[in-house]
């Protein structure tokens, strides 16, 4: 073997320098909180860790009446039922209705509630909430659509992490996956700003809960 020929003065080194150069996070990452789910012909993800309480960050995360204050992809999210009739509370639940008004690509941090969307980017869609389990801290809708053509599923979860510091953090995590017919049309017409708008959500979140 070649590596017989080499002095062990110098293999010994290499060695150490390979360790050297391994990133930490290459070592130790948080644990995914979401479900399995089938890859789709394509999806977009983002998360991110958070210096806040799991209880601080799904607050914000489910409070869909203040989404326009911090929120640069999905600038609204209302509550409905079945019939699209807005709810009293706005508390998310199984089978209720979601209208999001969405910004693809999204606007650029920070916004506000005064921040104007831009018309061109501006997409409606109506969801089916599938899942709500606060004890979990996970939540997921899928669009009204025949799954044929175009299904989008989403999932987010809220976690608990502590690094290899003995720091712990909130892990966010937020995941969509696209199938059907269309969703290679939808891919190469909004796929890239999808996934910049789940980036720039993971971050929005993050500086609403800390306070930036």
């Amino acid at each position: 073997m070649l590596l017989a020929l080499v002095p062990l003065r110098i293999v010994v080194p290499m060695v150490l320098l390979v360790q050297r150069l391994t990133p930490v996070s290459a070592q130790s990452s948080p644990p995914s909180h979401l479900p399995p789910v089938n890859p789709g012909l394509f999806s977009a993800h983002a998360s991110i860790l958070i210096n806040g309480t799991v209880q601080e960050v799904w607050d914000v995360l489910t409070d869909f009446p203040a989404y326009r204050e911090w929120n640069p992809f999905v600038r609204s999210a209302l509550v409905t039922n079945s019939l699209l009739i807005p709810t009293s509370s706005q508390t998310p639940a199984e089978n209720l209705r979601l209208i999001l008004n969405t910004q693809i690509p999204p606007l650029s941090l920070p916004v506000n509630a005064s921040s104007k969307d831009n018309l061109l980017n501006t997409r409606i869609s109506i969801e089916n909430i599938t899942k709500f389990e606060p004890d979990s801290h996970r939540i997921a809708w899928e669009l009204l659509s025949p799954d044929f053509l175009l299904s989008a599923v989403r999932w987010s979860a809220v976690s608990k992490y502590t690094d290899e510091n003995w720091t712990t953090w909130t892990f966010y995590e937020s995941r969509e996956v696209f199938d059907g017919v269309l969703s290679s049309i939808t891919q190469s017409l909004q796929g890239k700003g999808v996934q910049e708008g789940f980036e720039a959500q993971a971050e929005a979140l993050k500086r609403r809960v800390e306070g930036a």
